[in-house]
């Protein structure tokens, strides 16, 4: 059994738990608790034996910085991020926030389309964009409304004459709240809140809430402490360099020495969601070592059709259908209205576990060019000089090789150690859409075992360490939620 430290509190990775533990998952990473730790469920005092009637996805963290050395025991946190109506049916949004849903996203209540009607109470958690959408990682569909409302996501707008801000696309009065953890009074544009509020029957669409009985700002990762311990999920708010990108306020670096996986540092996107692990600099600056996306990245760059185009649905390249995402990025609104032309576009995502390709990036590349097209993704199917990627035959004759920081490879090197599943860029292609296959000018191995050095875990005070990320595989069977309400 190997035995790891998260959150300062020993835990022991193993495949099942007792009759006195309880093993799941926080971000992927198995971990076994005492059924009588002390937590807190939805804000409420419990203990992790009552988290197993929860739905499968809450979003998790604690910060144990200092707290063990002053004798005091960190408390899990098991959060949903937002209870209320359905506002949208398609896309689906809850209080104003857009969803995505994938083959990833625990499902309770909800059917194979994926929507709901208008009115639906139901409960979401998930990671927060700053575009106020959510990546949701449980959607359940209550059978009745609750008594209160819950809503967390980014101020996009404040009002002040009228005492207002809109978090996301949902208006709400502050009027005579108080809020804590801001850096003000009230939030700015910017901040992230978390608002709980009394129920509103009925709740149409655009609704003020004026309900509000707990108002505070939030932070979407835990700030930390010098030389604490970071394991950290979350999506990429913004990337103000080629060494940095943001997870809300907090500042993560990395440099060649990072390790990525399923993508590389040219992958980082707003919206996109990553996992990481390091130690913290400083209370808002956090350097990596490792570097996980949630999902292996996608990119595709190649002539679009406008019939390739579904607006607000998908759009197809190389006959691949790329889904729209509540995280998408549509510089140019080709994903939102379509296109009046063909034009060589650019589309980055991810692939859920099912294999479906989501959008986080889609923008215009000028004239359309068959003969300069880019795929990238995970290795399917190798038969020298020949890979496969998204169903795509990619000859790597006369290519030239690199792995992604530049070095240069042969095709011997690169056909001796690549696998299924690692990730492989090919660019400089032409396209053979009869033959459904490219024939690569330059082949970049993303995941280069073999030429890399192991990870290497940042060392420090195992009491120390600071989680955040979506907690799995506690849950009893999970169709017992299907009706209920807390």
């Amino acid at each position: 059994m190997k035995t790891s430290w998260i959150g300062g509190l020993l835990l022991a990775a193993a495949t099942t738990g007792s009759a006195q533990s309880l093993t799941f998952s926080i971000s992927g990473e198995p971990v076994t608790m005492a059924l009588d730790t002390p937590v807190v469920i939805d804000g409420a005092p419990a203990t992790l034996s009552d988290l197993r009637y929860r739905p499968n996805g809450m979003q998790a963290r604690w910060s144990a910085a200092g707290t063990v050395l002053r004798g005091v025991t960190p408390t899990p946190v098991f959060s949903y991020t937002l209870i209320g109506p359905v506002t949208q049916v398609s896309p689906l949004a809850v209080l104003g926030q857009p969803i995505t849903i994938t083959s990833d996203t625990t499902l309770l209540g909800v059917g194979a389309s994926h929507t709901l009607p208008l009115g639906t109470p139901a409960v979401v958690a998930g990671l927060i964009d700053a575009n106020g959408s959510v990546l949701a990682s449980m959607v359940e569909r209550r059978g009745a409304a609750g008594p209160r409302l819950l809503l967390t996501g980014p101020v996009h707008a404040v009002n002040a004459g009228n005492q207002t801000i809109d978090v996301g696309d949902q208006p709400v009065s502050v009027a005579g709240a108080g809020f804590d953890d801001c850096a003000g009074a009230t939030p700015v544009v910017g901040e992230y809140v978390e608002l709980r509020a009394n129920a509103i029957d009925p709740f149409p669409p655009g609704t003020l809430i004026t309900t509000v009985t707990d108002a505070r700002c939030i932070a979407l990762v835990p700030a930390g402490t010098p030389a604490a311990i970071g394991f950290l999920e979350g999506l990429v708010t913004a990337v103000p360099s080629a060494t940095q990108f943001l997870i809300g306020a907090l500042a993560i670096n990395f440099d060649n020495s990072t390790l990525f996986e399923f993508g590389d540092a040219d992958d980082l996107e707003p919206g996109v969601g990553v996992i990481v692990h390091g130690s913290y600099v400083d209370a808002q600056t956090l350097a990596a070592t490792e570097i996980a996306f949630v999902r292996p990245v996608v990119r595709f760059q190649a002539p679009i059709e406008p019939a390739a185009v579904v607006p607000g649905t998908s759009i197809s390249v190389f006959g691949i259908p790329v889904l729209w995402s509540a995280q998408v990025r549509d510089e140019d609104g080709y994903l939102a209205n379509g296109l009046n032309q063909a034009l060589q576009v650019e589309v980055r995502g991810y692939l859920d576990s099912s294999g479906q390709a989501y959008a986080t990036r889609v923008r215009d590349r000028g004239d359309p060019d068959i003969n300069d097209v880019v795929l990238r993704g995970p290795v399917q199917a190798i038969a020298e000089p020949t890979v496969t990627i998204q169903g795509l035959a990619v000859d790597t004759t006369g290519a030239i090789f690199t792995d992604e920081y530049g070095a240069p490879l042969t095709s011997t090197q690169f056909f001796a150690g690549v696998q299924i599943n690692h990730m492989v860029d090919a660019s400089a292609a032409s396209y053979n859409a009869a033959g459904q296959s490219l024939a690569a000018g330059a082949i970049i191995w993303i995941d280069a075992p073999v030429l890399r050095a192991p990870a290497v875990r940042p060392a420090g005070n195992p009491n120390d360490t600071i989680t955040a990320g979506t907690a799995r595989d506690y849950a009893f069977v999970e169709p017992m939620f299907a009706s209920s309400f807390e």
